[in-house]
């Protein structure tokens, strides 16, 4: 039988529309995001997001972007692929500058008074939001409770007075002395130059040196006493996990430690049990502390791709308390958070309620009244021109030696001076240290030696 002509034109319309939809394929109905990768279980972040999307979106799939192709935005700029994306904040006015941030109504960012005032003051310019926070973090100093001297140190002089300075020179301390922080890298000892230099003078946003010139010398100098606290081999190490300094000090080397929150998930219940820290005073000067975060951006591409409001949704999300308290809470087979530092009070406060060390974070950032850690839009030039000029100049002049591989195995002092004094050719001169005491020497015998390497 012969149709009519208009159901001919809807069967028509029904099958172009249908064959529209398979040439889409899944991809017109799925958000890319790519989520910040330096943290402690990066697993558990996808699954609850997984979790707590299916709630609103359950027919729109997520692809999420490896590892290996987002580091947070230190040198991988985000592809127009991206829906949603995580990223330093230092690098915030770089992004905004590149177009790279899809700006936000305040009517679009949910329950936007869930904030810490410093994580929501550095995603906004006037009433725009061109991110979401999501996480903080800081440099944190961890010590034992009951170590008064440190408990009570408000500035670097005063962690200096209590820790000394030369007290080991291994990779790893020997026993409960000295500090253990990270120095090792361009971009770690660029970030941590801002902010010595910002505790000298308070100046925000900050300025940025582009030759050896223009370096504030006292906070160069305050890296380096920082530095010889720890030992060189400790502060230029790179270990295969961020967190092993937290894992040293929680099997009970260093008498303290520099890192950010998260280092508590790599420290065992007894220690954290017992553990105190404050931020990191990198002067004797008062002033606001800095904080990093790393917030949620919407791509603009998603504009012309159509995705814009769902991405929207995933961004909020992502940045919603319950979906925080399920990534960085228990999870991933620990039943202990990852002590990451969120940015909501609410979530703060709901897991404080079960591990009161989150209470004592919380304090942290009302107590200080930080403010965002953001370089301006020349943070990626300011950083290829000057990274390794920073970090040169605060690993030199190193007062302390450093441990080498002995040349033979040493039985005694008597076996010693020969043999270190071989050991120590090309290295300055012997110290007259050595050991073969774990875990300063491991497997085999080392001497103290007067020079380090270059850095």
């Amino acid at each position: 039988m012969r149709r009519s002509r208009p159901l001919l034109l809807a069967l028509v319309f029904c099958l172009t529309a249908f064959g529209q939809a398979l040439a889409n394929g899944p991809d017109a109905a799925q958000l890319t995001v790519a989520l910040y990768p330096w943290v402690p279980r990066l697993e558990q972040f996808r699954t609850a997001l997984q979790t707590e999307w299916k709630k609103v979106q359950p027919t729109v799939p997520l692809q999420f972007v490896n590892s290996t192709d987002w580091d947070g935005g230190y040198s991988n700029d985000p592809l127009p692929t991206f829906d949603v994306f995580v990223f330093d904040a230092m690098f915030f006015d770089y992004f905004r500058s590149r177009n790279w941030l899809e700006p936000l109504r305040p009517g679009e960012v949910s329950a936007a008074n869930d904030f810490v005032p410093y994580a929501v003051e550095g995603v906004k310019v006037g009433d725009t939001f061109y991110a979401i926070p999501q996480l903080g973090c800081a440099n944190i100093l961890f010590y034992q409770a009951d170590d008064q001297p440190l408990a009570g140190a408000t500035t670097l002089s005063g962690v200096q007075r209590a820790l000394s300075q030369c007290t080991y020179t291994s990779e790893i301390p020997p026993d409960r002395r000295g500090l253990m922080v990270d120095m090792s890298g361009g971009t770690t000892n660029a970030a941590l130059y801002l902010d010595a230099a910002h505790s000298l003078t308070g100046q925000y946003p900050f300025p940025l040196p582009w030759d050896s010139s223009q370096l504030n010398q006292t906070a160069i100098g305050n890296m380096r006493q920082l530095l010889a606290m720890a030992s060189y081999e400790n502060g230029t190490a790179e270990p295969p996990s961020p967190y092993q300094r937290a894992t040293w000090f929680s099997t009970g080397w260093g008498r303290a430690v520099v890192g950010y929150t998260e280092s508590l998930s790599a420290m065992s219940e007894e220690t954290r049990s017992r553990i105190g820290f404050n931020v990191m005073p990198l002067s004797d000067t008062s002033v606001r502390p800095v904080f990093y975060a790393d917030v949620i951006a919407v791509n603009p591409a998603t504009n012309e791709r159509g995705t814009r409001s769902l991405a929207v949704q995933l961004a909020n999300v992502m940045a919603a308390s319950a979906t925080m308290m399920a990534s960085i809470g228990p999870g991933g087979g620990s039943p202990y958070p990852q002590y990451l530092m969120p940015t909501r009070p609410t979530v703060f406060q709901t897991l404080g309620t079960s591990f009161p060390l989150y209470g004592k974070m919380y304090s942290l950032v009302t107590g200080s009244n930080p403010i965002m850690f953001k370089v301006s839009d020349q943070s990626r030039t300011w950083l290829t021109a000057m990274k390794s000029t920073v970090r040169i100049q605060a690993l030199s002049s190193y007062p302390c030696g450093c441990d080498y591989p002995a040349t033979q195995f040493i039985s005694n002092n008597s076996a010693a001076p020969p043999i270190c004094q071989a050991t120590c050719t090309g290295h300055g001169t012997w110290s007259g240290r050595w050991t073969n005491e774990y875990p300063a020497a491991q497997g085999k015998s080392v001497c103290g030696c007067t020079a380090c390497p270059a850095p």
